[in-house]
């Protein structure tokens, strides 16, 4: 049945584990490590597989090379198969199941590994590797089936994705009381546009919304502190020095620095619902152990963040 493949050359373990070096790190330098030796290996395997099934793989980009359509492709049936045979050397060997889940940082922090300390069963060993991604990245990757889950808005999950719901989250504005006027109510344009702001730089639909809801006040918002986190913004307003739009389940009062918790209708605008998600064929390879490391942690993330 599988003779022509068994007795032609240029098809190898190797040369698929070449690929897929290729396809996960975007170039050979990277994936060689800048060893020449393993780069130029690498490409003699691309090379002889591309002879082997009669099409290009890989093509020229500036003084790199990269996967045409047809490598992205094999790629991803190259990836199914390790896997796979990964999934059987751990039932055969009774190993813990590993699993990689990707999410924004803040999500990381204060919903997730909340949600898997709870998981946690000395009698249920399980390793679970988190990954810090931007939403492109997590679902970038889950499609490249290179992560088991990931943890994203429910507007961002493409067509062949499956997804289930987690939660809404729902903004507020936390002012430092030092920063709130001595007299009068504090209000939301007051809160978003008079104090002094740190925000995430790197949230683009955030910041469009934001800024949509500052014209709506009448005003402009710019942040006097760019971070790279939610994580350094709440450690911003606990200086006391700043303000900042936090998620209401990440805000956790302070006995050192009081704050104003400002929520308002129409931060609404801002709310964003959070899903699970998998790609269907990597969770057919691993079968019933990832469905049900899917709904443990379904329930546990709702656990930690049950709605409203």
């Amino acid at each position: 049945m599988f003779r022509d493949i068994l007795t032609d050359r240029g098809l190898s373990l190797n040369s698929l584990h070449a690929l897929l070096q290729l396809s996960e790190c975007g170039s050979l330098i990277k994936a060689a490590r800048d060893d020449r030796g393993l780069q130029s290996r690498y490409s003699h395997y691309l090379r002889e597989m591309s002879g082997f099934f009669g099409v290009e793989l890989t093509v020229r980009a500036g003084k790199s090379i990269r996967l045409t359509p047809a490598g992205e492709e094999l790629a991803q049936i190259a990836r199914y198969c390790f896997q796979s045979l990964l999934q059987f050397r751990q039932n055969a060997r009774n190993e813990p199941h590993s699993f990689r889940l990707g999410a924004d940082d803040s999500l990381l922090q204060w919903l997730v590994i909340p949600a898997v300390a709870a998981l946690r069963r000395p009698d249920n060993p399980l390793r679970l590797i988190l990954q810090s991604l931007r939403t492109a990245e997590t679902i970038s990757r889950l499609q490249e089936q290179r992560l088991d889950f990931g943890l994203v808005r429910a507007d961002a999950v493409p067509p062949g994705v499956k997804s289930q719901r987690v939660c809404t989250i729902k903004y507020a504005v936390v002012v430092p009381e030092r920063l709130v006027p001595q007299r009068g109510l504090l209000t939301l344009k007051m809160a978003l546009l008079d104090c002094p702001h740190a925000a995430p730089g790197s949230d683009g639909q955030m910041n469009q919304r934001v800024q949509e809801l500052a014209r709506q006040l009448n005003g402009q918002y710019r942040p006097e502190l760019v971070c790279d986190s939610l994580a350094q913004c709440i450690a911003a307003v606990r200086t006391g020095y700043y303000a900042a739009l936090v998620p209401l389940q990440a805000w956790s009062p302070d006995s050192q620095i009081r704050c104003h918790v400002v929520e308002d209708t129409a931060l609404e605008a801002l709310s964003r619902k959070i899903v699970i998600a998998w790609h269907p064929r990597l969770m057919e390879v691993r079968e019933h152990t990832a469905k049900r490391l899917k709904d443990q942690l379904l329930v546990a993330l709702k656990t930690v963040f049950p709605e409203q």
